[in-house]
């Protein structure tokens, strides 16, 4: 009987020491930056839909889910050129990359995160993107912060396109494209989050 009371009691004390935390999509984003082999760099921005953080009893990050809204991708460096920017983002949405009419969704799963030896706000982290459908296992370094209220981080994910399809435009796909019109394989991803109780 003391047994079961005491295995209990160190359930209630581990569930009170845990704690959830909803992304604030209003103070999140992602920002992306995408280029040609030669030749000029756009960069946008992405909304987070939704997501979830948790905490473990001693305060680390164990769960974690974002959802990412693809219809909002924008663009940055082509507001002097209103009818451009707008064939820009069409295209990004279309069938030769995100395809966001199917695909409105994609999601971040976290699968581990460690603590760098040394430092108290540098982790790497592992999980799980899932883009137009298909899922890969990414990896990178993340920087994070926490109060008693709230969580941020922020890190730079630098994704290999071609692991999930996105093939137009790719020079090691496409080998008659002119290097003017080759898409670089990869693309960076900026992610700024905020979570709150």
């Amino acid at each position: 009987m003391k047994l079961i009371l005491l295995t209990a009691a160190l359930l209630a004390t581990s569930a009170a020491s845990a704690e959830t935390y909803t992304i604030d999509t209003e103070k999140s984003h992602i920002d992306w930056k995408a280029g040609k082999k030669i030749g000029s760099f756009h960069n946008g921005k992405i909304q987070i839909k939704n997501g979830k953080v948790e905490t473990d009893k001693k305060g680390q990050v164990s769960k974690a889910e974002i959802a990412v809204d693809m219809s909002t991708i924008t663009n940055e460096d082509l507001k002097d050129s209103p009818e451009y920017q707008t064939k820009l983002v069409g295209h990004l949405s279309s069938e030769d990359f995100f395809h966001v009419e199917k695909y409105p969704e994609s999601t971040f799963k976290l699968k581990s995160i460690k603590l760098k030896p040394g430092s108290k706000d540098q982790y790497l982290v592992k999980g799980d993107l899932t883009m137009i459908g298909v899922t890969k296992p990414v990896e990178f370094p993340a920087e994070i912060s926490a109060d008693k209220n709230k969580l941020e981080g922020s890190a730079t994910l630098t994704i290999e396109r071609l692991k999930w399809g996105l093939k137009y435009g790719s020079g090691s796909i496409f080998k008659s494209l002119t290097a003017d019109k080759i898409i670089n394989d990869s693309f960076e991803l900026k992610l700024n989050l905020v979570a709150k109780k």
